[in-house]
């Protein structure tokens, strides 16, 4: 079973085989699952993001009384301040005390990436020289508007990847073929490929 993956078995083995004429054994479903999982984890790694969205609750550190940087978010719930370094977050913001920015990052289909205080109707500022004095509940993540499904580039890197995962099976050390067909190097480091970097 596949948790956020950015891509179905069903995609991956069309990707494999666009004709549909390939039979996949009982044993496939299962290595083609964790090729997903294997590849959507390593694209989080190298973008250092998550493409889907999780309800979590997280702590900052604010280094200007006017401006937070958070981690990729989707939405908030809730945003408190500890004031007095205490450990309890006793001054909880209203919509009207803050702005998300970029301004415009729903329309572009992108997350939220910091938080300023809004000078026209917030009543509130960062604390500064209060380590983790920043409560943040919200949706985290890279999620494209409304839509679940990861961005269209991180899928095709996702089928790229699982499909030469997959496909390592039969390649173990790196060389597929026989001596009356011929050998065929298979390229396992996925830095490598530009395709999939880029």
């Amino acid at each position: 079973m596949i948790t956020n993956g950015y891509i179905t078995v069903e995609e991956l083995q069309a990707h494999i085989d666009a004709a549909g004429d390939a039979s996949f054994a009982g044993g496939d479903r299962g290595n083609m699952e964790l090729a997903i999982e294997a590849a959507s984890r390593w694209i989080d790694e190298q973008t250092g993001t998550r493409f889907y969205a999780t309800a979590e609750t997280r702590y900052y550190t604010p280094d200007w009384s006017d401006l937070l940087y958070i981690d990729d978010l989707v939405a908030v719930t809730t945003l408190k301040t500890d004031d007095d370094g205490d450990g309890v977050y006793e001054t909880t913001w209203a919509t009207t005390d803050y702005i998300l920015e970029p301004r415009n990052a729903a329309l572009r289909n992108r997350p939220y990436r910091q938080i300023r205080i809004n000078r026209n109707t917030g009543d509130y500022a960062f604390p500064m020289g209060v380590d983790y004095g920043v409560e943040l509940v919200g949706s985290f993540g890279y999620q494209a508007g409304a839509s679940t499904a990861a961005p269209a580039n991180i899928r095709q890197s996702c089928l790229l990847i699982a499909h030469r995962l997959w496909r390592r099976k039969d390649a173990i050390f790196g060389v597929a073929g026989t001596p009356g067909l011929g050998v065929t190097t298979i390229q396992a480091q996925i830095p490598r490929d530009s395709d999939v970097m880029t």
